[in-house]
């Protein structure tokens, strides 16, 4: 078993510095998402893909196999910010393995070993090869890598991304499902041999490629778990779809594309995809035409907002309203450092846009006291989102 190692990868999250103290205290309090899975299975392009922007065709000849274990801080917005960890191929061996190893040192047991890795992690996600049929060779590796976990760290949240499901077996849905559910049964029945109790473990499947959304909305899901105030976001998203009668709310984070939250409602992948093309839209356009570079430079230099990335196409005037050929309109507003709030309403309800204007104003103050929480006095004064739309 290798030991979490401080490799200092240049990181999407991180473009200030090109070196990272993981053993900050501040860092290293982060939640954390371990990243295992057999080799050639697809962990390493996922994180470049998401976090680092690479093009999901270059992954094919641009990237080498992992040969050790890496950790990547994301921080592109306040409200979400965590680390993750890389592991090699083949690296989530069981402990009469990892006994054994090299890089095991002599006074260190596989039970101390497993403690330094899940005790701080937060959530687990184990990437499976779906086209590597039969799974037969795979699942002792989830139950051993399960049940370690558990025994550490027993809250830790459990989640198998059954990726590539892109491939010619997997042209319709029915053959997706099927495989998910396939794999489900069988881990359940090796996790019940080997004594774990399902009761208690928090088990999710997700079925994933990066050729599309698939893979931004499992991370979105494994994201969303790990975020304190939730709760408190998805209260303010209701009360603002509520008031300005919208149809669905979303925060996103910019730079990654995965919404952090979004309303009680039931969640359309369709507009999930509409939204993200929306940031894709705005960013590339916001890129050649926009003036915020020189703007924002004079804004630094006056001593405005210094949380401002310079460099970046998206600054605090970043907005956006698209029309839809069927009545409804997609609305992007920027509510903190990195992060979008976009909007799906109908056309009519649009019409004021000023008053909607003024209830995001509303949740923007409420963002900010989440992500900088000073005295309770402060999140009095914002106040609540108070202005209501015409029925």
């Amino acid at each position: 078993m290798l030991s979490l190692s401080s490799d200092h990868m240049p990181t999407s999250g991180s473009s200030r510095s090109t070196s990272i103290n993981f053993d900050d205290p501040a860092i290293r309090s982060l939640p954390r998402i371990l990243l295992m899975g057999p080799r050639r299975s697809g962990k390493t392009s996922i994180q470049r893909v998401v976090f680092q922007k690479m093009s999901p065709h270059e992954t094919l000849f641009r990237l080498e196999p992992t040969q050790q274990t890496t950790q990547s801080l994301i921080d592109h917005t306040p409200l979400c910010r965590f680390t993750l960890v890389d592991f090699p191929g083949d690296d989530y061996a069981d402990n009469d393995e990892a006994s054994n190893a090299e890089n095991i040192s002599e006074d260190e047991t596989p039970i101390d070993s497993d403690r330094s890795i899940f005790s701080g992690s937060t959530a687990l996600v184990f990437v499976v090869d779906a086209q590597d049929e039969p799974y037969d060779h795979v699942l002792p590796a989830i139950t051993s890598a399960v049940t370690r976990a558990v025994r550490v760290h027993p809250n830790i949240h459990i989640e198998i991304f059954l990726h590539k499901v892109d491939g010619e077996l997997f042209l319709s849905d029915d053959a997706k499902y099927d495989c998910r559910r396939d794999v489900m049964t069988q881990v359940s029945d090796e996790l019940l041999e080997a004594g774990v109790s399902l009761d208690g473990i928090h088990i999710r499947y997700h079925l994933t490629s990066i050729y599309d959304h698939s893979i931004y909305e499992a991370l979105s899901r494994v994201v969303q778990r790990l975020m304190a105030p939730l709760p408190t976001l998805e209260n303010l998203l209701n009360v603002l779809v509520s008031t300005c009668c919208m149809e669905k709310a979303f925060l996103f984070d910019v730079v990654s594309k995965l919404y952090i939250s979004t309303d009680s409602g039931p969640v359309d992948m369709q507009s999930v995809e509409l939204c993200s093309d929306m940031i894709d839209v705005v960013l590339d356009v916001s890129g050649i035409y926009g003036l915020g570079g020189r703007d924002q430079r004079q804004q630094s230099q006056d001593g405005g907002d210094e949380g401002v990335n310079v460099d970046s196409a998206y600054d605090t005037s970043s907005a956006s309203v698209i029309r839809l050929s069927n009545g409804m309109v997609l609305y992007l507003k920027e509510v903190d450092t990195m992060l979008a709030l976009v909007c799906i309403t109908r056309s009519e309800n649009f019409a004021k846009k000023s008053l909607i204007n003024y209830n995001i104003s509303c949740l923007k103050k409420a963002l900010r006291a989440l992500a900088q929480p000073a005295s309770p006095a402060a999140y009095e004064t914002n106040g609540p989102l108070s202005a209501k739309s015409p029925k």
